[in-house]
């Protein structure tokens, strides 16, 4: 499993979406009331643990986190930063 596909698993496995036809790779996850700004904390943590790579606030001002593609495009950055 990829980058991006664990953590789509995690979002919707943790904010139960399940197969909500809204939710998508491209969709803003709060702009669309999945996740909460706790919940971005939550998703912080579990990319922080899942895949040893430290999420910065610089990270987080310099780079948009608001889809699953999006959060994937910043950890797989991370990754070949190490």
């Amino acid at each position: 499993m990829n980058v991006m596909e664990q953590i789509c698993e995690f979002v919707k496995e943790h904010f139960e979406i399940g197969d909500d036809p809204d939710f998508g790779l491209d969709v803003n996850l709060f702009d669309e009331g999945f996740v909460d700004s706790l919940g971005a904390t939550e998703i912080v943590l579990y990319i922080e643990e899942a895949f040893g790579v430290q999420i910065t606030q610089k990270d987080i001002i310099l780079y948009p986190m608001n889809t699953v593609r999006e959060i994937a495009q910043v950890v797989e950055r991370k990754l070949g930063e190490q």
